[in-house]
C-alpha cells in the first residue's frame, strides 16, 4: 500500500498526463513533418490536433468502439486515456467522501 494521499498521486498523475500529451504532439510531429522541426504556428496546430485526437479517442472509448493500437500515436492516445481516468478516479472519490 503506498503512503501517497490521493492529493499527492493526483499531482503525480496530472505530470504524467502532461507528459503523455507532449509525447502525442511529438509522435504527431515526427508523423506530420518527417522529424524536421516544426514552426511555431505549426506547433500551435499540433497541439490543436493532439487535443482533437484525445478527445476523439475518449469518445470512442466511452462508447465502447473497439480500439486498434497498432501504431505508436494509438498507444500513446491508450495510455493518456488511461491516466486521464485514474485522475477521473481520484476526484470522483474524493467528491464521494465530501458528501
Amino acid at each position: 500500500m503506498s503512503d501517497e494521499t490521493p492529493k499527492t498521486r493526483l499531482e503525480k498523475l496530472r505530470l504524467e498526463q502532461d507528459a503523455k500529451f507532449d509525447a502525442i504532439v511529438s509522435c504527431l510531429s515526427r508523423e506530420l513533418y518527417s522529424g524536421s522541426p516544426a514552426s511555431e504556428a505549426d506547433r500551435e496546430h499540433l497541439i490543436e490536433e493532439a487535443e482533437l485526437l484525445t478527445d476523439n479517442w475518449a469518445a470512442a472509448e466511452n462508447n465502447h468502439r473497439p480500439l486498434e493500437l497498432s501504431t505508436a500515436l494509438q498507444i500513446l492516445l491508450s495510455e493518456h486515456q488511461e491516466i486521464c481516468k485514474q485522475i477521473i478516479k481520484i476526484i470522483d472519490s474524493e467528491g464521494s467522501e465530501e458528501s
